[in-house]
């Protein structure tokens, strides 16, 4: 079985219309972030992309507006409902140089050879994504660029200031479901290692977070949307009970308790950003450009 297949296979968030409404409310808070990774990465107009395990077509998007017409974006993944999703949004957008493709990149015999192939939090659902890297490099163009978003989830468990308790265990919850699933929740604190061990050099890394202030940020509904995404897994696992979650006031209980404190912050961490541009010179060594 593929590493892509079996992941998806065991793909922990779902595929309900609730976790595609969580999708949608998460890329508000984590496009700008993409789009800035995107365009630092290299991205232009003119260029061909590949988006593996592109979703709804948030990022997928978002390179379209930087490569134009002039280039294309291919999105990839193994949900077809999904990407029929993503088909509509690109049509409504009216990006006409947008495809999407349903499968697994392993299982494609894929010809074409890409400027950029990019993802976002996609690493961290693969169980060898060092060798799933590998496999990438092989499709890039010389000079092309390997550019990927992943979660440092850990890290969001003291995102507000004062600490709130009910944040922090639905943070708790959320990293301890995804560790048993064999996610890996630090795949962004990795992504230099990753890299290392694909034998490609060094990417380039940024951390950021989203920041909100105020009772409308959209940040208490996308980490009680996870937890609800999660439930089977908690649930399994023993981690905690529908009574222990109150997954129907979760949300608004995030929003008062943090909202309690007139000094609250909160942040929501899409992790690190890497990009990397590959050479490949005639005895097919890598080189950075």
């Amino acid at each position: 079985m593929s590493e892509i297949q079996s992941s998806v296979q065991s793909y922990a968030l779902g595929h309900t219309p609730e976790a595609f409404q969580r999708l949608l409310v998460q890329g508000q808070l984590f496009n700008p972030f993409t789009r800035r990774m995107l365009s630092d990465a290299g991205l232009r107009a003119g260029m061909h992309v590949l988006d593996l395990g592109c979703g709804l077509g948030d990022v997928s998007l978002l390179a379209a507006e930087l490569v134009g017409e002039q280039g294309s974006v291919l999105g990839m993944d193994t949900s077809a409902s999904v990407l029929q999703l993503a088909h509509e949004r690109a049509q409504a957008a009216g990006f006409s140089h947008v495809a999407f493709l349903v499968g697994n990149i392993d299982e494609m015999a894929l010809t074409q050879q890409f400027d950029a192939i990019i993802g976002r939090l996609i690493l961290m659902y693969l169980q060898e994504p060092a060798a799933m890297l590998r496999r990438l490099a092989k499709l890039l163009r010389p000079g092309g660029v390997l550019a990927f978003q992943e979660h440092d989830i850990p890290s969001q468990v003291d995102a507000t200031l004062p600490a709130s308790p009910l944040w922090q265990q639905a943070v708790t919850w959320v990293t301890r479901a995804f560790q048993m699933a064999g996610v890996e929740s630090r795949m962004g604190m990795k992504l230099c290692g990753t890299f290392l061990e694909a034998s490609l050099p060094a990417p380039h890394l940024r951390y950021e977070a989203a920041i909100g202030a105020g009772p409308e940020w959209a940040g208490f509904e996308v980490l009680a949307g996870v937890v609800r995404d999660l439930l089977p897994l908690l649930q399994k696992f023993g981690i905690a009970t529908l009574e222990d979650i109150g997954i129907e006031t979760l949300a608004a209980r995030l929003r008062e308790e943090v909202e309690g404190s007139h000094d609250s912050r909160r942040s929501s961490r899409p992790g690190h950003a890497s990009r990397r541009r590959i050479g490949v010179d005639r005895a097919g060594h890598r080189l950075v450009r």
